[in-house]
């Protein structure tokens, strides 16, 4: 492409050239054709060279467009690519924190579970204590009724034992009264 535009302005150089000098003999020898047709050549090589460089600034701009769509490109990947790291670097930080939070949550069960069977233990305690006292109450009545039985007894068999003299004594002296 770059050797078309030199050929190209070379052929325009020539014809440029051709031109003035077909004009420069054209008036040197008056002839008015040959003058015409060296001016035709040069505006034609004008005109090419205006086109060639027009063609030249519209690739240089063409290129300049591409240079900077591909410019335009690379940012976008490179602001792609970070959007993705701050994505990953979101998830990664949303992740650690729903962690923290469920090991948080895992304490405070496991703390409530503590407290929990704490209580339950010091309530197993307090019931074991006052089923100690029923039972040492318990036992101390019996005791009580024990004690109570055995004065009762006792209190009885002394009972028995004065009716059984009173009857031996009433029995000697029916039995002295039927002698007489």
């Amino acid at each position: 492409m770059a050797d078309d535009k030199a050929a190209e302005a070379r052929k325009g150089l020539i014809d440029s050239v051709k031109g003035k000098a077909k004009e420069v003999v054209g008036s040197l020898t008056g002839n008015d054709s040959l003058t015409a047709e060296g001016q035709l050549e040069q505006t034609q090589a004008s005109a090419r060279k205006e086109a060639n460089a027009a063609d030249a600034v519209a690739d240089a701009e063409s290129e300049q467009a591409r240079a900077q769509a591909a410019d335009a490109a690379g940012r976008a990947e490179r602001q792609r690519i970070a959007a993705e790291a701050d994505a990953a670097t979101a998830q990664q930080a949303a992740a650690r924190e729903r962690a923290a939070e469920k090991q948080a949550a895992e304490r405070a069960a496991a703390s409530e579970t503590a407290r929990a069977n704490q209580r339950a233990e010091e309530r197993r305690q307090r019931d074991a204590a006052a089923a100690d006292l029923r039972a040492d109450a318990e036992v101390e009545a019996a005791g009580d009724d024990y004690v109570d039985a055995v004065a009762e007894y006792q209190e009885s068999a002394a009972d028995t034992a004065a009716k059984r003299t009173e009857a031996d004594r009433l029995r000697a002296r029916a039995h002295d009264d039927e002698g007489k």
